[in-house]
């Protein structure tokens, strides 16, 4: 018998996203159960044989699913968590069809720069709890508000506050190279990244992110900072191709980043490479849709060429205030052109992948954390169906009741 502290009974559809242990690339198993020690999954099988299999410890926490499905806990790989501010004025007037105006991303910073390192960790706090509400048991810290080193350390040490109390597991990013600072000469913040920033935080993010876009940094700037990065022992990411196809997906294969989000336009053959590489394909459904970006069909592409994806919030002020993943896996299939199978699988083993957790987080399989989420619905067809309803009713997150 298999000792457990943790024990989720009665499941009627379990979606693991290991292909090998049930029907599909979602790993269905219909009528199953879970059970979990410290945090790890030890046992997962038909609901019937769990009793002869699993010892529940005196404590135990049992839990009797009623017949819901059960998905593994949402990754959510691109996610700019800390800043302060609202700029709802900027979105109305996108909306009404105005002219953008407001400052943009130099507005953010400029009221991000203005806050202490405390008021940082409690909006990160206040935000990990709606994050966690929504299914989110790991997710990105990304930084980029700042865009200074002594605000963007601010930003990296407020993260690091936040890993050791926050339930879900976190990977940070610095991504000092978002856009170039207002009045500063390009080439010469190119140089403050890469030569000031990067040495200087070093040892406090696990990745470093570039954009490379019109007005953001061009090809060359962007390979000059990530080798730079590189070299100090980062790992890669990179934002490309969200307003205009350009240099960024031949970059991220030619510089092996371990994901690059956005993808919105491509160019001949740009998806063949990425699908020939090791490269996780981040698309970002909230900000495709919002600036009308999504009808490109470069998911659709990315997919049919047998891309690895990931589906993400890309939470940030400007364009995708929401921690509704469940609302992002609906945009991916009815304005992206994913199947639901394809999204289901993005918004967790792909962000997993997306964020090198795929060891730990992202699928339900023995050793991996217990990260489960138990829906309002009886099989994962409703997260598209009922669209932007967060369908989470209760989540574990490493073996515990969190939400």
């Amino acid at each position: 018998m298999l000792e457990a502290d943790l024990v989720v009974h009665n499941i009627g559809q379990l979606v693991t996203c290991e292909p090998s242990q049930g029907e599909g690339i979602l790993g269905t198993l219909e009528h199953a159960a879970v059970a979990s020690l410290n945090g790890d999954i030890v046992w997962v099988g038909p609901d019937g044989r769990w009793p002869w299999r699993v010892e529940p410890a005196p404590d135990a926490t049992v839990i009797d699913a009623q017949g819901a499905c059960v998905v593994p806990g949402f990754v959510d790989a691109h996610c700019q968590l800390l800043w302060e501010g609202s700029r709802a004025d900027e979105s109305a007037a996108r909306l009404r069809g105005q002219p953008f105006w407001g400052g943009g991303i130099m507005r953010t910073v400029r009221l991000t720069r203005a806050v202490s390192e405390d008021r940082l960790v409690e909006v990160g706090r206040q935000r990990l709890r709606s994050f966690l509400k929504h299914g989110v048991t790991a997710l990105e810290v990304k930084t980029g508000y700042g865009l200074t080193a002594d605000a963007e350390e601010q930003l990296l040490r407020a993260a690091a506050r936040l890993v050791p109390e926050a339930p879900q597991r976190l990977v940070t990013t610095f991504l000092g190279a978002q856009v170039v600072p207002d009045g500063m000469p390009p080439a010469e913040y190119v140089s403050i990244v890469a030569d000031e920033m990067l040495p200087r935080i070093r040892g406090q993010a696990a990745f470093c992110d570039a954009w490379c876009d019109p007005g953001a940094f061009e090809p060359n700037d962007v390979r000059r900072i990530l080798r730079k990065a590189l070299g100090l022992g980062f790992q890669l990411k990179l934002h490309a191709s969200q307003l205009a196809p350009g240099d960024g997906p031949r970059i991220a294969v030619e510089l092996g980043v371990t994901s690059v989000a956005h993808l919105n336009y491509l160019r001949e053959g740009d998806a063949r490479a990425l699908a020939d590489s090791a490269v996780v394909c981040v698309l970002c459904p909230g900000p495709s849709v919002g600036l009308k970006l999504a009808a490109e069909g470069a998911a659709r592409v990315l997919a049919a060429a047998g891309c690895e994806l990931a589906v993400a919030t890309f939470y940030n002020q400007g364009t995708s205030t929401t921690e509704n993943m469940c609302l992002m896996i609906g945009l991916a299939c009815s304005e992206m052109g994913l199947t639901p199978e394809e999204a289901v699988r993005g918004a967790t083993l792909g962000g997993a992948r997306a964020l090198r957790l795929q060891r730990h987080c992202g699928s339900i399989r023995l050793g991996k954390r217990a990260d489960l989420l138990l829906l309002d619905a009886d099989s994962y067809l409703e997260i598209p169906y009922r669209l932007g309803v967060n369908l989470v009713s209760t989540v574990i997150c490493q073996g515990q009741l969190a939400a």
